[in-house]
């Protein structure tokens, strides 16, 4: 007797509260998960862009990611720079230290940012020593 009580009261609550879960679970379809836009999405940050904030003395902001999600909510906070860093070898990979990541990981990083995140200026980290081509070069410059 008492389970047909229990769910009687279920059933009951549930038509009693479905108009709120169904205004609850409406997500908007122009917006990634239902959050804000982006303050000016056809607008990019370009470095032209950061010049003109930092000669107006205006707060140049920018925030690491690594993943297509971060970025979303990085582009929807206005950020100005999207730094993709190699300390993902260590937040992400497990790494005790940045060098083993490879440039090819990072492009998988960078690639899965940039579809997140369209306004900011996207900076992407190059592995240690991925610019060298021979000892020879090191300190020569």
């Amino acid at each position: 007797m008492a389970f047909y009580i229990a769910v009687s009261r279920a059933k009951a609550m549930s038509r009693a509260f479905s108009p709120i879960l169904r205004c609850m679970s409406n997500v908007p379809e122009n917006t990634v998960y239902g959050g804000p836009k982006t303050q000016s999405p056809d607008q990019r940050v370009t470095v032209t862009h950061l010049k003109q904030k930092h000669k107006k003395g205006e707060p140049i902001t920018m925030v690491t990611a690594y993943d297509y999600p971060s970025a979303v909510h990085l582009d929807s906070a206005g950020i100005d720079i999207c730094l993709v860093g190699d300390s993902a070898a260590m937040v992400v990979h497990g790494y005790d230290t940045t060098l083993p990541i490879t440039l090819d990981e990072m492009l998988v990083h960078c690639r899965a940012v940039a579809r997140g995140a369209k306004r900011p200026l996207l900076v992407g980290d190059l592995p240690f020593g991925s610019y060298e081509s021979s000892s020879n070069q090191v300190g020569s410059e």
